[in-house]
């Protein structure tokens, strides 16, 4: 295979801005602060971070907009990247744009259900208004699931959430099929651009990798749910992906199944599982991102393609920002070095 000019590009810009990632010292360094303005401090002067940090007062910044401001790293980076893969780049930008509407949405309807929707203030994301038709400066003055509707109206997401909307505007409405109603989407807008624009064994293996996520998802979210939660099978059924490998038939025989213990030797007994659910690790919730970890800095360091490698970077990056998020708040609650180091993935 011959790359282009334009594909050794991509593939080194992503490279050498993976060079520039968290080491192991800088997690230790971050996790041996003593508060937020001392993360603030270490990212701006001693990491990558420093470039969109440069203009904030370490001193006295609010927990959530470091992380706002932190979130935008991953925004920009891509933007970077994006430029460089013209073939494909731009309509995964697309992609990047609908997971980033989609988690803001599903963060003021957590915050509709604290009744604190005024602290999304904190955190919103303003950088991110141009780039998205839905009307996140209204996002924290909702009160109820009609002002979301009102502030999504000019959006896909309207449509989307439409079918939840309580018949009383006082009555709570249910996260988790909303949740899986929004990620439902968000599947079908990245599978049709990898239809789409991508083909031979990019193709296949960008398939692969979020088929593989997504089975890995619908289990962790039906052990969860059996387990933590008094809902019935039925119920379940409603908020998985219907997508991955799996097949709805072998994922209603976990769902329905009446023994908790063999409903999970089945899914380690499964091709996916055998290979992800052995693993040992903290806690079940974790096993989705450490797959996409280790595939994608596999695919950083090795790929030829394009897409695969811009895909690997964000991947990464996504996890690093959610490692820096995980030791601000574990800063926050005064929770042990031992303790923070076990919620993240590296």
């Amino acid at each position: 295979m011959i790359l282009s000019y334009a594909s050794n590009a991509v593939l080194s810009k992503a490279r050498a801005m993976y060079g520039k990632r968290l080491k192991e010292k800088d997690y230790l360094n971050l996790m041996s602060c003593d508060s937020v303005s001392e993360i603030a401090s270490y990212l701006k002067h001693r990491t990558s971070y420093s470039d969109i940090l440069s203009a904030i007062n370490e001193s006295d910044i609010h927990r959530g907009y470091l992380e706002d401001i932190i979130r935008r790293k991953l925004f920009y980076d891509f933007a970077v990247l994006g430029k460089y893969d013209l073939s494909s780049g731009e309509h995964f930008f697309n992609y990047i744009i609908a997971k980033i509407e989609i988690q803001e949405i599903m963060h003021i309807i957590m915050l509709m259900a604290a009744g604190k929707t005024s602290e999304y203030l904190y955190s919103m994301p303003v950088f991110f208004g141009r780039h998205t038709k839905i009307d996140i400066y209204a996002f924290s003055s909702i009160k109820n699931f009609d002002d979301l509707l009102e502030a999504t109206k000019k959006s896909v997401y309207k449509e989307v959430l439409m079918p939840f909307r309580p018949h009383n505007i006082n009555t709570p409405v249910d996260i988790s099929q909303i949740e899986a109603a929004l990620y439902t989407y968000l599947y079908d807008v990245v599978f049709h651009i990898i239809d789409k624009y991508t083909r031979g064994k990019t193709k296949a293996e960008l398939n692969d990798l979020f088929n593989t996520y997504i089975d890995l998802n619908n289990m962790v979210r039906i052990t969860r749910v059996k387990k933590f939660y008094s809902v019935d099978d039925e119920y379940i059924e409603t908020i998985i992906f219907p997508f991955g490998t799996l097949g709805i038939k072998t994922l209603r025989e976990y769902i329905y199944s009446k023994d908790p213990k063999q409903m999970m030797i089945d899914m380690k007994n499964s091709k996916v599982g055998k290979k992800w659910l052995s693993k040992g690790l903290d806690t079940i919730d974790k096993i989705p991102k450490y797959m996409r970890f280790i595939r994608s800095l596999h695919d950083i360091r090795f790929s030829i393609s394009p897409p695969i490698v811009l895909m690997s970077y964000i991947f990464l990056k996504e996890i690093e920002i959610l490692n820096i998020i995980n030791i601000i708040e574990g800063i926050r609650y005064k929770l042990s070095s031992d303790e923070i180091k076990s919620m993240l993935i590296q």
